[in-house]
C-alpha cells in the first residue's frame, strides 16, 4: 500500500487505501489521508450521522456527509460545495 503525508495529521503513514467514495473525494482521501486518520474517520461517521440526522441514501444528506468528511479529514472543500462551511462533526462528549 501507498505511503502518503497525512493531509489531516501530517504524518508520513499507509495511506487509506479504496475507501469505496465515488468521484474526486474517494481518489483526494485514497491519495491524501492515512489509514489511522481515515479509520477515525468511520467511527466518527456514525456520530455525525447521528447528531444531524443525515439520510445517506438522499443527495442532499450524502452532500452534506461528504462536507463533513472533508472538514473532519482537512481537505478543501470544493467552491460551490452544498451548505459551505462551518458544521464540524460533534465530538463524543455530544452524542
Amino acid at each position: 500500500m501507498a505511503v502518503v503525508v497525512c493531509a489531516r495529521c501530517g504524518q508520513e503513514r499507509e495511506g487509506a487505501g479504496k475507501v469505496g467514495l465515488p468521484g474526486s473525494l474517494g481518489a483526494e482521501i485514497e491519495a491524501r489521508i492515512c489509514r489511522e486518520c481515515w479509520t477515525e474517520w468511520l467511527s466518527t461517521q456514525i456520530r455525525v450521522i447521528n447528531h444531524y440526522g443525515l439520510r445517506p441514501a438522499q443527495r442532499e444528506d450524502r452532500d452534506k456527509l461528504y462536507e463533513l468528511t472533508r472538514e473532519f479529514l482537512q481537505l478543501t472543500v470544493p467552491a460551490g460545495a452544498v451548505g459551505g462551511r462551518g458544521a464540524e462533526p460533534p465530538d463524543a462528549s455530544e452524542v
